[in-house]
């Protein structure tokens, strides 16, 4: 089957059209002919040879986390599912690819109203955004939150999922994003050229504030908009000592692997599709080819306008 892989780190011309085998079908797993794939900033990285191994990799590397597609095979134990059905899903890697072995716990059926290049900007940044609100924080008695980085593939969703559960939203992100962010529904925008400028929340801090930036949290002209008693997460670090020095807060260096919320993940986002209250961006897609991954590997490496980068079989 075709896949797209490369068998060295370096530039996105590493990638290389593979022919691999069909995946085995294994226990508690289906096998999804793919039409979408989802480009994350980690394919980057990988690519590039920047993330570590505990042992040496073994080439080709194949990436990708996030699939739409159509279930063409499924195991015994798999109940829920059927032939034919389309899907959204989550794997550790390999989505790159023709066919791809999906465990039905990462799973959940597409919704009619969503096409599959948008359903395949959902799993990973959506499931990382709700693994922070639902999960990592505490939201009994919160009303209010501001996200760093709300342009940003997991802020925005981030910003959508608070908005659907009754939160003040206030963002921030570069003033060339302002209309991208507004349309998210925010409640208040924060341009990040005006941080240190204006006191936009002073005299009204936040219950929780989140780092959803690709840098670490630094606090620089933002902290002070934290409650004292207030919850900060960070998906990227932060300095040394700084959760020693703020002991009277909730803070919380993110790392989504803790979580095992898929399923449920996938299952509210796809209800908030549903009833309109989720809006999938997509920064551009990309043909289903060595050609389309390449650019798309390329625009990844570039600041972007916002939305997801997606390679896909329906252009």
């Amino acid at each position: 089957m075709q896949a797209f892989g490369f068998k060295k780190f370096g530039d996105p011309n590493v990638f290389e059209e593979l022919t691999i085998a069909k995946p085995a079908l294994k226990k508690g797993r289906v096998l999804v002919q793919t039409s979408a794939f989802g480009i994350n900033p980690f394919d980057s990285k990988l690519r590039q040879g920047l993330v570590s191994f505990k042992k040496p990799p073994e080439f080709p590397l194949i990436p990708g986390n996030d699939v739409a597609g159509t279930i063409i095979d499924l195991a015994p134990d798999v109940t829920e599912f059927q032939i034919g059905d389309s899907v959204i899903g989550r794997t550790a890697n390999g989505a790159y690819a023709e066919i791809v072995s999906v465990p039905h716990l990462k799973l959940v059926h597409k919704p009619d109203g969503i096409s599959f290049t948008k359903a395949a900007g959902i799993p990973n940044a959506g499931v990382t955004a709700y693994d922070l609100l639902k999960s990592a924080l505490q939201l009994e008695n919160v009303t209010s939150i501001l996200v760093l980085g709300g342009s940003g593939a997991v802020g925005s969703f981030v910003i959508q999922i608070a908005k659907a559960m009754g939160l003040f939203v206030a963002a921030t992100a570069a003033p060339q994003n302002t209309g991208f962010v507004k349309g998210l529904g925010v409640d208040l925008f924060i341009p990040t050229n005006q941080l240190a400028k204006r006191n936009f929340l002073d005299d009204a801090p936040v219950d929780v504030l989140i780092n959803a930036t690709p840098t670490p949290f630094d606090g620089e002209d933002t902290y002070r908009w934290l409650k004292s008693n207030g919850q900060l997460a960070t998906l990227n670090g932060l300095p040394s000592g700084f959760q020693s020095q703020h002991a009277e807060q909730t803070i919380i260096d993110f790392n989504d692997v803790k979580y095992h919320q898929n399923k449920k993940a996938l299952t509210y986002l796809t209800e908030l599709i549903t009833h309109n209250q989720l809006e999938v961006p997509v920064a551009q897609a990309f043909p289903f080819s060595l050609e389309g991954v390449i650019k798309a590997q390329a625009l990844l490496d570039t600041h972007h306008k916002p939305g997801k980068i997606i390679v896909t079989k329906e252009i």
